[in-house]
């Protein structure tokens, strides 16, 4: 079977294969896209495939309008948060100046 096959079984069962494809691409993100948007989510949001769906569209890269429940500037923030990579700390002798942590910082 090959991925446009898994595709088609589970984008057959999508919750927004009966709604207006229209309500998934806003067309900005502000004013009445915002509502728009937020229509779209709450179908997302009884969807049974919603996991999958968002997993393409994090998969796929840059895929215009609503997918899995989150918008593409969600999408980015999430493949942005998860693709940080730690920085190792240094050791104390190699340092020669205390270096000084910003308490929100530490929290993260």
């Amino acid at each position: 079977m090959t991925d446009m096959d898994n595709r088609a079984g589970w984008w057959s069962r999508a919750a927004c294969a009966t709604a207006d494809p229209e309500l998934f691409f806003p067309i900005s993100d502000s004013g009445p896209a915002l509502r728009q948007a937020t229509m779209a989510k709450a179908v997302c949001a009884r969807c049974e495939i919603q996991r999958e769906c968002l997993r393409y569209a994090l998969d796929a890269g840059s895929v215009q309008g609503v997918w899995g429940g989150t918008t593409e500037m969600e999408r980015r923030r999430l493949l942005r948060k998860n693709h940080r990579v730690p920085v190792p700390p240094v050791p104390a002798q190699e340092t020669s100046v205390p270096v000084r942590v910003p308490e929100a910082a530490r929290a993260r």
